[in-house]
């Protein structure tokens, strides 16, 4: 059956760049090369061309330790996410900063273009850079142009300008032309008045808030949304979701709303399907063969926990043995021995000592009647020494320093002896009452086995709640806001304050009443899983595998009832209201904690920069060009957003470039055409002349502004 709005990731590996054909047409005609040096991609070709062609990602990856000839770039990296960690831009935002991978960018380009001339690349070259780009990183570039690929010439413009041009034919010509530009790149978002035709760049505004960021917050809101597949969702799959199905509501809050409908949500939500394998459906196995299978699977399970038991069992008769050797130092009488002994087992007072000796004996009881089956043995087993308690009636004043010492040991191992027969004397009636409750079972189970299943399924859940309880106390008691850590510690300034005003001896801890204070103040207290309940979970999980088949389905599939689990469903991303909340950053970057205005409130801001004249002349050509442009419902929110903004009944007119993420390239490769080349272009002999970042100003352009000569004082 078809699902609605079902889609899958695409996926798609780069294909390496082919290494071009260098015609002599191309090397004698001295064609310009055009190269728009974006951000996110790098677009490189012959101006005599309609297109590029080096289509790239402008990174690189070379793991440390490797060869220059291990170096990938672009298209030959197949797998970004695998080698994330050791790419590297040569842009810091949009400024380049790293001129060793710049220059590897532009041997990249060059080898794939098929140039082979010797020593030089014997073309003009139109180079793309950011708005106000410092005189320092032009001079760089103009450095790694001019002396280490030894071009004729060289001239810089302003991508989105340039985009401009090959979207409005008049710019640049004798009728001037103003127009308001918002450039959505990858790593920043600019927006440039453009007036008489020319770009006014101290009235522009950049936000350092593009693509990436869009990216970014998608994938971490899938992430969150999805932890099970936290792997799967990767930075070029956000990539991919943001291009494919994400898009810009005109009405941000309105949207929201909408999302809260069941039927607009089911309509409108794009389920992206992950890759899964299907292994029940492969199953080939008969009903017989599966049932000798979870047979087979019962007795292995039961033979691991018999082994476990049994290990756990030896584990805890040496640990006992041990004791006893200790123990048996004080019924000897030499003190200082015991003391010493009593150290080394991690003890410090022989009650201690006997406590654990208690516990330890129960347990192994315990332990022993489990793995045969049977009751615990009705007497205590025979001591290899019987202590004898004959001082314990002599007053002590008839008795000498020694005996005295004797008589207190006396007293600490009878009391330690009634102690453990009496732990033992319980523990066979709790053994007597679970053997009758296990036969009470075994006979329901033969008259009413569906009646039997259901109880064994409640004490199990029972015991599951009882645990998940425990654990959400302790959960609550160590926040500080929730109601059981404030009644804690209510509790405890009252006993403080208790203690403070009264005037008689802290008593507390003398009687039962306090120990019920006390357990409910103490955190670790009823919080842990006891063993015994441990072994009673593993009892009744054995007894529902072997009895009932739904269980096991059960629990391979996070307890849904009857096993029912779409596994298809379960790899299935749901991207709803995220299709939206992602691309809003572009227009309320506080949503990302970037505390920066977002595209229309810096429009309007450089607006008021103008008088009202120039206003309406920049706003009758907004132009949005980059990236992001393509997201489904740019104009319609920024045109929404000027709306608000302009005053009543006033006009503007918002446009789109026909190619955004394309047109700077092409607006290049035209201006490359025209006779403005010759003449805003840098010669190598006005590099060497003018000196630091100079610049040949044009209409696409940045304007050139010289770094001023510190003047030293005499």
């Amino acid at each position: 059956m078809s699902v609605p709005n079902l889609f899958s990731f695409k996926d798609e590996k780069p294909v390496p760049d082919p290494v071009h054909e260098y015609s002599d047409s191309l090397r004698d005609g001295k064609v310009p090369l055009v190269i728009d040096n974006g951000t996110y991609q790098c677009r490189a070709g012959w101006a005599s061309k309609e297109k590029p062609l080096l289509t790239f990602k402008n990174i690189t990856a070379k793991q440390r330790g490797k060869k220059e000839s291990d170096l990938q770039i672009g298209n030959d990296i197949s797998n970004i996410e695998v080698v994330r960690w050791i790419l590297r831009t040569q842009f810091d935002r949009n400024v380049v900063t790293l001129y060793d991978v710049q220059e590897q960018i532009f041997d990249y380009i060059f080898t794939h273009l098929g140039i082979n001339t010797e020593g030089k690349v014997d073309h003009p070259i139109v180079l793309t850079e950011p708005v106000c780009n410092p005189n320092y990183c032009r001079q760089q570039m103009s450095e790694l142009m001019f002396e280490c690929y030894h071009v004729p010439q060289v001239a810089y413009g302003i991508d989105s300008l340039f985009s401009l041009y090959k979207n409005k034919p008049h710019t640049g010509s004798a009728n001037s032309m103003n127009s308001l530009i918002v450039d959505c790149g990858y790593q920043a978002t600019h927006i440039l008045p453009v007036l008489n035709g020319r770009l006014d760049s101290v009235n522009g505004r950049r936000m350092n808030l593009g693509g990436v960021h869009v990216d970014s917050f998608l994938m971490r809101l899938l992430q969150l949304k999805y932890p099970g597949h936290l792997a799967a969702v990767t930075l070029s799959r956000a990539e991919e979701l943001v291009r494919d199905h994400a898009y810009l509501a005109t009405d941000y809050a309105d949207n929201l709303h909408q999302w809260l409908d069941g039927d607009y949500f089911e309509n409108n939500a794009h389920k992206i399907q992950l890759p899964y394998t299907n292994v029940s459906g492969g199953s080939q196995l008969t009903p017989d063969q599966q049932r000798e299978r979870r047979e087979q699977q019962i007795q292995r399970l039961k033979e691991v926990n018999s082994k476990r038991r049994l290990e756990k069992l030896e584990a805890e008769e040496e640990r006992l043995r041990q004791l006893m050797s200790v123990q048996e130092l004080l019924v000897d009488g030499d003190e200082d021995t015991f003391t010493k002994a009593l150290y080394n087992v991690g003890f410090k007072t022989a009650e201690e000592l006997q406590d654990t000796v208690n516990k330890l004996t129960v347990s192994i009881q315990r332990a022993k009647a489990k793995i045969l089956g049977v009751e615990l043995p009705p007497e205590e087993p025979q001591e290899v020494k019987e202590p004898v308690f004959d001082l314990l009636d002599i007053p002590d004043e008839m008795l000498g320093p020694e005996q005295q010492a004797a008589k207190k040991r006396q007293r600490i191992l009878k009391s330690a002896r009634e102690g453990r027969l009496k732990a033992q004397a319980l523990q066979r009636a709790k053994r007597q009452k679970e053997l009758e409750e296990e036969r009470r079972l075994e006979v329901k189970r033969q008259a009413d086995f569906h009646g039997w299943l259901s109880e064994v399924r409640k004490k199990r859940q029972k015991i599951l709640e009882a645990r998940t309880s425990r654990r959400q106390r302790k959960t609550d008691m160590a926040k500080r806001g929730t109601y059981a850590s404030q009644q804690r510690m209510k509790i405890i300034s009252q006993l403080a304050q208790n203690v403070k005003s009264s005037k008689k001896e802290d008593t507390f801890g003398q009687n039962d009443a306090d120990w019920d204070v006390y357990k409910s103040i103490n955190t670790e207290m009823n919080t842990s899983d006891s063993e015994a309940e441990e072994e009673k979970l593993e009892e009744l999980e054995t007894m529902l595998r072997e009895h009932d088949p739904d269980f096991q389905r059960e629990l391979d599939f996070g307890g849904l009832p009857g096993g029912e689990f779409d596994i298809a469903d379960y790899y299935r991303l749901y991207l709803a209201v995220e299709r939206v909340r992602a691309p809003e950053v572009l227009f309320q970057p506080s949503m990302i904690g970037v505390e920066q205005a977002g595209i229309a409130e810096t429009a309007d801001f450089v607006l008021k920069k103008y008088d009202a004249a120039s206003q309406n002349s920049l706003v009758q050509n907004v132009f949005i060009t980059g990236g992001n442009a393509w997201l489904p419902g740019f104009r319609e929110r920024l045109e929404r957003d000027l709306r608000q903004i302009r005053p009543f009944q006033s006009t503007f007119n918002v446009s789109v470039a026909a190619n955004p993420s394309l047109d700077s390239w092409l607006g290049a490769r035209k201006w490359a055409l025209s006779p403005l080349l010759s003449s805003c272009s840098i010669t190598r002999g006005e590099y060497e002349e003018m000196g630091e970042g100079y610049l040949r100003e044009h209409f696409a352009s940045n304007k050139f502004i010289p770094t001023p000569v510190l003047v030293q004082k005499t």
